[in-house]
């Protein structure tokens, strides 16, 4: 199974919409997670609802179901690194390393990967 098909499969399968560009690889994937973090700080923090992002004009979601509107950033920030985990497994912090991302996304895959039961890096167990 392809990166895309099994990173799709979990967010589908959390009942989830994936990103409104495809994302094929691990790195798009970051870049989202950096955008979406970027785009809540700027509409209040994290704990605002993706629908309330959209409201704003965050257009990274695409078209919202009523269900997913009302989930917030953070949640749903951490189940796109929980299925970023799942698609990568530890090949993740290779790319984590070289991508230009906030602390925030490296956090995300932090807790994503201890929940997971990946083993984290020291180098990344610090800075998280």
């Amino acid at each position: 199974m392809s990166f895309e098909s099994e990173f799709t499969f979990c967010m589908h399968g959390s009942g989830l919409p994936t990103p409104a560009e495809a994302v094929t690889s691990a790195g798009e994937v970051l870049h989202f997670l950096d955008e979406l973090h970027n785009a809540a700080e700027l509409a209040g923090g994290t704990e605002v609802t993706l629908g309330a992002l959209e409201a704003a004009g965050f257009a990274g979601l695409g078209t919202l179901a009523a269900d997913a509107a009302a989930v917030t950033a953070a949640a749903y920030a951490g189940a796109v690194a929980g299925c970023l985990i799942g698609a990568t497994g530890s090949t993740v912090w290779d790319l984590l390393a070289q991508a230009d991302t906030g602390q925030a996304v490296v956090n995300d895959v932090v807790v994503a990967a201890n929940d997971a039961g990946v083993e984290v890096p020291s180098k990344f167990q610090e800075v998280a």
